[in-house]
């Protein structure tokens, strides 16, 4: 798979290992800690998934999980920031291909977006 920007953009590779880290730590606003989430955990696809309530124990605090209204709460900024798609949910973070397209990776389907 070729990684294309657009025309002559250039684009440039992430830690995915930094990004699970940063997902992680409190002095980020939980808009953006879900951002890095969604660029630590992605397939080539740009779809992070999660079993049930593992974001939120991924997100929450003191070993603590958000609770599902702060969770939910979260995606819908990250959303109105652009950070993560429309679609995304706590058991998917989607990225859209105009921010994060990977060129290696097992192409497994996503068990909730039938767009791939």
């Amino acid at each position: 798979m070729t990684i294309s920007f657009g025309h002559n953009l250039p684009w440039g590779g992430v830690n995915p290992q930094e990004y699970k880290r940063k997902a992680q730590d409190l002095r980020h606003g939980l808009a953006y800690r879900l951002h890095f989430a969604a660029l630590g955990w992605a397939d080539r696809h740009g779809h992070a998934a999660f079993g049930p309530g593992k974001l939120a124990a991924l997100l929450g605090k003191d070993g603590k999980p958000l609770s599902v209204q702060s969770t939910n709460n979260a995606i819908a900024r990250a959303k109105q920031l652009e950070l993560v798609s429309p679609s995304s949910g706590a058991a998917c973070l989607v990225l859209p291909t105009y921010l994060f397209q990977k060129g290696k990776g097992a192409p497994v389907p996503c068990r909730l977006h039938s767009d791939r």
